[in-house]
């Protein structure tokens, strides 16, 4: 039976909305849909909008390591190019260079074989710990940041702090202080990378690695309240801040070298960043400098792993 023409209007109607439905179904809530269909996409939109932002978010992770890989190599290529020769005193051609780029320029820091390859800044005033934490050597915003000198330190031609206190974030993708990490519990890696090469902006200085540890920096974070609050010894004036200083790196240490001694009257770096194992702790590196007439060569051979370290109090941290 034919039919009428109401009745083709009111199916070609249906079929249409029905098609226009099926072309949706499966993300646009539609007139009609049940409850069930509702909360179904009502969840996958959710999961797409889930998706989307954890796209940008990796996108975005990737464009920082990428941008700041390409600083680094260019900054690497000015340094090494200018780099070399004694200096009197007087700024090195890298210093001069790289101040050009950045007033807040204070050094280099190297480790053979490493992404620390970098070079160091040192800010003052109130942001002077904080404004190079998620700002790169170029002045752009970037989470890596840069390594800079902690701001109380006192490096000129004629003046240096008795403890150059260097930080650095841990990155995931080994830039800036990230390849320390490998030095954790790793005597073989402490063997191949014993020292660490610092360069002023007037001349360079090797130093000798003589302990590292885990440690936290929250009293709330040991049983007795006590941290060693490492990033406080800047200055050594005293033979008792001095043995206070390296007593409590001796005791945490996780390894021992003998071959590199230490001495009232020596001059250190140290390495900071963050650590991994708790929230907060920090990974932290000492150098000593090596002596005028000294030879900058290290003997690994006696080398050892810490077997009596004073470890983080890991009950009172995950209890």
């Amino acid at each position: 039976m034919a039919l009428s023409y109401s009745a083709k209007k009111a199916y070609k109607k249906a079929a249409k909305q029905k098609k226009k439905r099926q072309r949706g179904h499966w993300l646009l809530i539609q007139k009609g849909d049940s409850v069930k269909e509702i909360c179904s996409k009502l969840f996958t939109q959710f999961a797409l909008l889930v998706l989307i932002v954890c796209i940008a978010i990796l996108a975005n992770e990737a464009r920082l390591s990428i941008s700041t890989k390409l600083l680094n190599g260019s900054l690497k290529d000015i340094y090494y190019e200018l780099s070399g020769g004694e200096n009197h005193g007087e700024l090195t051609g890298a210093a001069k260079k790289l101040l050009e780029i950045n007033p807040d320029t204070v050094g280099w820091v190297h480790i053979d074989d490493t992404n620390v390859d970098i070079p160091v800044v040192q800010r003052t005033g109130e942001d002077g710990n904080s404004y190079y934490l998620e700002t790169a050597f170029d002045g752009s915003k970037n989470k890596a940041g840069t390594v800079f000198l902690d701001k109380r330190c006192v490096l000129t031609a004629k003046e240096r702090s008795d403890n150059l206190i260097l930080y650095g974030h841990n990155q995931k993708d080994k830039t800036m202080f990230g390849d320390l990490a490998y030095y954790k519990h790793d005597l073989e890696y402490y063997k191949e990378h014993p020292v660490i090469e610092f360069s002023s902006n007037y001349g360079t200085s090797t130093y000798k690695i003589f302990g590292y540890f885990v440690t936290p920096v929250e009293k709330y974070q040991t049983a007795d309240g006590v941290i060693f609050d490492y990033h406080n010894y800047i200055e050594l004036d005293s033979k008792d801040r001095y043995n206070e200083f390296i007593d409590n790196i001796m005791a945490r240490t996780q390894i021992i070298n003998p071959s590199v001694d230490v001495e009232y009257g020596d001059e250190f770096l140290t390495l900071s960043t963050c650590s991994n194992e708790f929230e907060p702790s920090r990974f932290v590196v000492f150098a000593r400098k090596v002596r005028n007439g000294e030879e900058a060569y290290v003997d690994v051979s006696q080398a050892y792993v810490n077997e009596n370290a004073k470890e983080p109090d890991w009950s009172v941290i995950y209890g």
